[in-house]
C-alpha cells in the first residue's frame, strides 16, 4: 500500500498510529494501578485478596476491553491510505475515551454492584465504541480507505450500532438489575471476540 503524501491536505498515517499505540499503551498500563496488593499479615492474605477480587476482575474485563479497541482500530488503519484533519481530530476523540476507561474501572472495581460506577462505565464505553465508528466513517466518507462493498460497510456499521446498543443497555440494566448490568459488560468483549469478521476491516 502507497504511503505517498498525494495532496497537501493529506499526510501520512504513521504519526496518528504512533500517538494512539502511545495512548493505548499508557491506558492498559494505568488500568492496573487501582489493584494494590494487600497489607496485612500472612494469616489474612487469603482474606485480603477476596477483598481485592473485584478490582482484579476489572482490571483483566478492562484490559480485555481496551485490546479489542486496539485490535479494532489497528484493523482500521490498516486499511487507511492517508490521513487528513478531521480523521486526526476524530481519532483524538475517540483517545480521549479510552484514556479515561482506567478511571471507569477504578470506579467499577471498588463498586461492582453500585448503579453510578455501572452507568459511568457503560457510557464510557457506548463512547468508545461511538467514536471509534465515527474515526472509521470519517475516513470512509474522506475516501481514505480500501474501497468497500455495500454489504461489507452495512457489516460494519450494524457491528458498530450493535455494539452502542449492548453497551447501553447495560446501563438501562444498572438501576433494575445491577448484576445482569455487570455480566453485559463482562460479556461485551467476548462476544465480540467470537464474532469478529476480519475481511469486513
Amino acid at each position: 500500500m502507497s504511503r505517498n503524501v498525494t495532496s497537501g491536505r493529506r499526510y501520512q498515517t504513521d504519526r496518528t498510529e504512533a500517538i494512539s499505540d502511545g495512548v493505548f499503551a499508557v491506558a492498559l498500563t494505568l488500568l492496573i494501578l487501582d489493584v494494590k496488593p494487600p497489607d496485612g499479615n500472612a494469616g489474612q492474605l487469603a482474606h485480603d485478596l477476596a477483598a481485592i477480587a473485584p478490582r482484579m476482575g476489572t482490571f483483566i474485563l478492562s484490559f480485555a476491553i481496551v485490546a479489542y479497541y486496539w485490535l479494532v482500530h489497528h484493523l482500521i488503519f490498516a486499511s487507511i491510505r492517508q490521513v487528513k484533519i478531521a480523521l486526526i481530530w476524530t481519532n483524538f476523540l475517540f483517545l480521549l475515551t479510552i484514556v479515561v476507561l482506567p478511571f471507569s474501572a477504578a470506579i467499577l472495581g471498588r463498586y461492582p454492584l453500585a448503579e453510578i460506577g455501572l452507568i459511568i462505565y457503560g457510557i464510557n464505553l457506548a463512547a468508545c465504541t461511538s467514536t471509534l465508528a465515527a474515526v472509521w466513517f470519517v475516513a470512509d466518507r474522506g475516501k481514505l480507505t480500501e474501497p468497500l462493498h455495500a454489504n461489507q460497510r452495512r457489516y460494519v456499521v450494524r457491528r458498530f450500532g450493535f455494539q452502542s446498543l449492548v453497551a447501553l443497555i447495560g446501563v438501562a440494566f444498572a438501576h433494575i438489575a445491577p448484576a445482569v448490568s455487570l455480566a453485559i459488560f463482562v460479556a461485551f468483549p467476548i462476544a465480540y471476540a467470537l464474532t469478529y469478521r476480519r475481511t469486513y476491516y
